[in-house]
């Protein structure tokens, strides 16, 4: 074997998959943008109760058709991608699994210096932190792989119902209830107070006072709950996402029609309503505390995210498959180009968004309303469209991507494309 040099070529990619990827580009912007202008402590309570009319109208769609769907999507994708480049890896280089390790870590300083220094509602280290358990699973079959993904996904889904069950039968002791129920109104007031507090420094503060604000933030995910309940259904949707991989869904919409058809309409019938039902509850959310009420909506809400998001994915894989049976480009192909830019697309919106609203700079924080702040994300992402697809007619790479790529390697990879 070879050392390899070079990152996979543009010929190489599968073009479905950047599709997809560029259409969760739109999902996830349309999710952020709200927290763009919010703590994300807040997100803890659903839909802001003060919204109204259009506002509350797009806050509520966001809520209940997109918000962790394209999150979802995104982390499927992740874990197709690291199928993809393993095995190509194996097949040029001595050390593949080095490799991707070497592609991790350099993804979550991406991801350190994102979460701390533009937006605290990075994913990327979170990817990177879990993608290294992805290693474990290089040589599983996918028959193991889904069943793995599936423990994963369900074991924060049981822990919810663990702890709710058992703050119900500590309750049953009127001493211990009474005590139980003033800690949790005062963490619950405590919480409260710091989105409050994040709010204030987020459209007044200074630079350094955000950046220690964002890792205050960040010691909830990482440190608090979030290390238990949403690491594990990260690596979980990645595992899933591998199993795809394997068994060769999504790398190509020309096969696995019947497997995209069944995906689409199971997808539908389950995730419809069941995002429905709880978007029923956006505006009385409250997943502080470990009720048997939050365990509920934690089922539900992974429920309707998988199955929505596996349903949005089929949709498009069996729309490209048709359009390309007739020799045909769909619009959706437009979407490739933002796709293979997935990564400099996704810290533009938070440098842009971020440089508008925080009071570091333009300060408009919580001075534009929800439907108004959507309308300007749909406007970055239209613009991203053309200007991708401009920009990878010149450029093999872009910039973040060329970055990451050329970090990993160790070896300056080409940018420019021949005239």
């Amino acid at each position: 074997m070879t050392t390899l040099t070079h990152p996979v070529r543009g010929s190489e990619r599968v073009k479905t998959l950047d599709i997809i990827r560029g259409f969760a580009l739109f999902g996830i912007l349309m999710m952020n943008i709200e927290y763009f202008q919010k703590p994300l402590i807040a997100m803890m309570l659903g839909i802001d109760t003060s919204l109204s009319g259009l506002d509350f109208g797009v806050a509520l769609f966001v809520f209940t058709f997109i918000q962790g769907k394209f999150y979802t999507m995104f982390s499927l994708l992740f874990g197709m991608g690291f199928v993809i480049f393993l095995d190509r890896a194996m097949q040029k280089v001595e050390h593949p699994k080095r490799l991707f390790f070497r592609r991790l870590f350099i993804l979550s300083l991406f991801g350190a210096v994102h979460l701390f220094f533009i937006w605290g509602g990075d994913i990327l280290l979170s990817y990177a932190i879990c993608g290294v358990f992805l290693l474990l699973f290089a040589k599983t079959k996918p028959s193991r792989l889904w069943k793995w993904g599936a423990f994963f996904i369900i074991l924060p889904i049981l822990l919810a119902w663990l702890g709710a069950f058992g703050i119900q039968a500590a309750m049953s002791d009127p001493a211990q209830a009474a005590e139980m129920a003033a800690e949790f109104e005062t963490n619950e007031a405590s919480m409260r107070a710091d989105i409050v507090k994040g709010a204030a420094i987020y459209a007044t503060g200074t630079y350094w006072e955000i950046v220690q604000w964002r890792a205050y933030e960040a010691s909830f995910l990482y440190l608090g709950g979030g290390l238990i309940f949403f690491l594990p259904t990260l690596l979980g949707t990645f595992l899933i996402g591998a199993s795809f991989a394997r068994a060769g869904i999504f790398t190509s919409a020309s096969e696995h029609f019947s497997v995209y058809r069944r995906m689409a309409i199971l997808g539908l019938v389950i995730g419809i309503p069941t995002a429905v039902y709880f978007g029923l509850f956006a505006r009385n959310m409250n997943m502080m505390m470990p009720t048997v009420f939050g365990a509920q909506m934690t089922t539900i809400q992974t429920i309707a995210n998988l199955a929505l998001c596996l349903a949005y994915m089929s949709i498009i894989a069996l729309v490209v498959r048709r359009a390309e049976g007739r020799n045909k480009k769909h619009w959706l192909h437009n979407l490739a180009p933002a796709g293979r830019m997935a990564l400099t697309n996704y810290l533009t919106h938070s440098i842009v968004f971020t440089t508008l609203f925080y009071g570091y700079a333009f300060g408009m924080y919580g001075e534009i309303g929800r439907a108004t702040a959507t309308g300007f994300a749909i406007l970055l992402y239209l613009a991203q469209i053309p200007f991708s697809r401009w920009w990878i007619e010149r450029f093999h790479f872009g910039p973040a991507e060329w970055l990451w790529r050329t970090l990993t390697y160790g070896k300056r990879q080409p940018f420019k494309r021949s005239a």
